[in-house]
């Protein structure tokens, strides 16, 4: 028993004279017995999977991009991209290696798009990571190469039959997992000697040993599968132009490594930045490959083959938790981006879920979305900042400049206005051009756009 409960019995007393006391009477005996108040919270908190009640074994509508191998959506899940597939597996099946960059928006599936290619490629035997490199804007060009070497590691370290030979993966084991000094000396600075299990800090080496390690590598794959090794790096849109700069000049010479075909996936911004630098620009194999918005059919594909692949059984029914005039509104609203519809369903079924499966309506859809937005978002910002933010949503993009225009404010105040959306995660830079920047509302504020759209 609670050390309280005389107390609280004390309260029954005197407040369950009248019916009208009754609710009153439970909430003070919880406020003084914890181990009451929490039971009660464990059976209001609810962490049940509110997908099983639609048919599936999880989220639908889930961000994660396909993978090589594993993860919950099969190839099959993958819609659309033809001739940018077609282009990008000729770019890999042209032997003696390549320097490819995929750009877009943010969310249209490059990721996914570059991993279903991958898989393609690794089924006719070509060797990649498993995992695409997610590069730190922190790194150095050395830190680069190690990295590289690490995924390539993390992989070969999985394959029962690997297509390398035993001294070569010893060195690179010895590299990325650390070893004694002595026997550093002996296997991975050497020639010869033998790999120790004893374990210390990963060995730092020189560029130069770091590049030849990893060309040794690339020759002993390539000789032992036939084809060329392909590196699928990511996160460029994570970096300002100044640091790409400064890593991808100082990486010239490994990313001319035969034998390798080098995929670096980038945002709009990504793809002017490298435009900038010469010195990168000139050595990509081809012009690089956009990844553009998808057709509402592909969408509406895309969704239907995610709630195939995930359905609990083949002889249950899966249930769609919303009408063809959402997806048709979102479409409109998001000019076709994957991410960022899935983003409006999924929190949309979240919230409004609970005992049973809910098909949504557009109304219901706009509510709901409304009042997330709300509530997470619009309830932190000041009246002013809310005035910018509702000019700043009527645009795809713009500057600072056209802001002051349009809305009479000083430049400086729309700087500092803006400042404070992007740190409150209502605005992002969308990408630069010269001394403009060009920027966007945070892809869930349009929701405050459902209503007037769907007039």
């Amino acid at each position: 028993m609670c050390k309280d409960d005389t107390a609280a019995l004390t309260v029954i007393g005197i407040i369950n004279r009248g019916n009208n006391y009754g609710k009153i009477y439970k909430y003070e005996l919880l406020y003084n017995c914890p181990e009451r108040q929490m039971r009660l919270m464990n059976k209001t908190i609810s962490m049940e999977d509110i997908w099983e009640l639609y048919g599936v074994r999880s989220n639908p509508f889930s961000t994660s991009p396909i993978l090589v191998r594993g993860g919950n959506l099969p190839l099959e899940c993958f819609v659309g991209r033809q001739e940018q597939v077609k282009r990008l597996a000729r770019i890999f099946g042209s032997a003696g290696g390549s320097r490819t960059l995929v750009y877009g928006d943010v969310g249209m599936g490059k990721t996914s798009f570059v991993n279903f290619v991958r898989a393609h490629a690794m089924m006719q035997g070509f060797f990649t990571p498993f995992k695409e490199i997610a590069i730190l804007d922190a790194w150095n060009p050395d830190e680069f190469v190690h990295n590289t070497l690490a995924g390539i590691y993390s992989t070969l370290k999985l394959m029962r039959s690997k297509p390398i030979s035993k001294a070569v993966y010893s060195k690179l084991a010895a590299l990325v997992e650390g070893v004694t000094s002595k026997t550093i000396g002996g296997s991975v600075a050497g020639t010869g000697g033998t790999y120790s299990e004893l374990k210390q800090s990963p060995v730092k080496l020189t560029s130069y040993f770091l590049q030849q390690l990893f060309q040794e590598i690339v020759s002993d794959i390539s000789a032992k599968t036939r084809h060329d090794v392909i590196i699928h790096y990511n996160n460029l849109d994570l970096m300002e132009e100044a640091e790409i700069s400064q890593l991808f000049n100082n990486l010239r010479d490994f990313l001319q490594t035969p034998k390798v075909h080098f995929v670096i996936v980038g945002s709009l911004a990504t793809h002017t930045y490298i435009q900038n630098m010469p010195r990168l620009s000139s050595i990509l194999s081809d012009t690089p490959i956009h990844i553009d918005e998808m057709t509402l059919p592909e969408v509406k594909s895309i969704i239907k083959k995610r709630f195939e692949a995930l359905r609990i059984s083949d002889k249950l029914n899966y249930i769609i938790p919303f009408k063809d005039e959402c997806l048709a509104a979102l479409f409109k609203l998001y000019g076709g981006n994957i991410r960022n519809i899935l983003n409006s369903l999924s929190p949309a079924a979240l919230e409004v879920t609970s005992e049973k499966p809910v098909i949504l309506d557009i109304s219901s859809l706009s509510k709901t979305l409304k009042r997330i937005l709300g509530e997470r978002y619009l309830s932190k910002l000041t009246k002013k900042e809310k005035e910018m933010l509702l000019v700043m949503v009527k645009y795809e993009e713009v500057t600072n400049k056209e802001l002051a225009e349009s809305t009479r404010v000083a430049r400086p105040n729309v700087s500092t206005y803006v400042a404070k959306l992007q740190k409150a995660g209502c605005a992002y830079l969308r990408r630069k051009e010269g001394k403009d920047k060009f920027w966007s509302v945070d892809p869930r504020v349009k929701w405050m756009l459902l209503k007037e759209i769907t007039k």
